[in-house]
């Protein structure tokens, strides 16, 4: 639960768009599996695009820490994004906390 306060931390500080790197231990609360037992929507990501773009580009139903929620193989700055992968960007109700 403290990884997703910091990563809303950097989100809100624009500090994800840089690309910067720095070391945090990242601490799954969520199992891998049941993030896709959850995900009924999804986005597949176009060359350029940022984290902010899929949030606009899917009408700002979600927020920065639910996509890395959803996404936890993105990191913090989103600055691994590949063209071409879908990633979650909806999820049935009830879905894991984020």
């Amino acid at each position: 639960m403290a990884v997703i306060g910091i990563r809303s931390f950097l989100c809100i500080l624009g500090i994800a768009s840089l690309g910067t790197t720095a070391a945090i231990e990242k601490v799954d609360t969520v199992q891998e599996w049941q993030l896709s037992q959850y995900c009924n929507e999804y986005y597949t990501i176009s060359n350029g695009d940022t984290c902010w773009d899929i949030i606009a580009r899917n009408q700002n139903r979600f927020t920065m820490s639910q996509l890395l929620c959803w996404n936890n193989d993105i990191n913090p700055w989103c600055s691994n994004l590949i063209p071409g992968r879908q990633v979650c960007v909806g999820v049935q109700r009830p879905g894991p906390v984020c």
